[in-house]
């Protein structure tokens, strides 16, 4: 890596935990590339939540808009309203106002010990799948094209 004598003029530092800040510079970074080579510049973040009478989250579910397609980051509910259907109701929401956006498909990851059947049940298709996350762990990428 530092082999290379033009690398060797910056400092090279590893963080375990970046600061959140660092992280949304470098996605910035990145997004305004792809904004260049693209030539779109249509990219937003859209997001759906749940509150209970005292404000607080009790579901949510957000994703990023982008180039006709949505990709689905965070989907949670809480743990005492799971199972109630809530988690599809967001999703299907999601995928309403992403329609009406002008997207024409969606993109998710998942995890084995998270819920890759309950998104096949609302019509997500396992596209790849990587082995060996703690050992024992599926991670799954899942499209669904939508109307």
């Amino acid at each position: 890596m530092l082999d290379n004598p033009f690398l060797s003029e910056f400092a090279w530092v590893v963080n375990e935990r970046p600061s959140e800040k660092d992280v949304q510079e470098l996605k910035q970074h990145l997004r305004d590339y792809n904004v260049t080579h693209a030539n779109s510049n249509d990219g937003y973040g859209i997001a759906i939540f749940l509150r209970d009478d005292q404000r607080q989250m009790v579901a949510g579910i957000s994703g990023w808009l982008w180039g006709e397609c949505l990709e689905i980051d965070y989907l949670w509910v809480q743990e005492a309203v799971r199972g109630q259907g809530v988690g599809k109701q967001l999703v299907i929401a999601l995928e309403e106002a992403a329609v009406v956006r002008g997207c024409r498909q969606i993109t998710l990851e998942t995890f084995s010990f998270q819920a890759p059947e309950f998104y096949q049940k609302l019509g997500y298709n396992e596209f790849g799948v990587i082995d060996g996350f703690g050992n024992h762990f599926r991670k799954f990428y899942m499209p669904k094209r939508l109307q």
